[in-house]
């Protein structure tokens, strides 16, 4: 399964090594709000669940990404 890592390097245009808990709109300039939308469509597609409108804008950061997907059972 791929991870939610390389998921944000991909969109983002960075190394996945890059890619922390911490990666977020507040920490990468990449991450702008289009790259949001693209990170979101691409994770629900790759993982096949689907966030509210209230999760997606709740997940500013990997690491929230992440707690997101754990609230649906995904793990990543």
């Amino acid at each position: 399964m791929t991870s939610v890592e390389s998921l944000v390097a991909d969109v983002l245009g960075i190394a996945a090594e890059d890619v922390t808990e911490q990666t977020g709109a507040a920490t990468t300039s990449a991450w702008t709000s289009l790259r949001h939308v693209q990170l979101l469509a691409l994770v629900e597609k790759t993982y096949g669940t689907r966030l509210s409108p209230r999760e997606a804008r709740s997940c500013r950061s990997v690491g929230e990404l992440r707690q997101a997907l754990a609230a649906k059972g995904v793990t990543s």
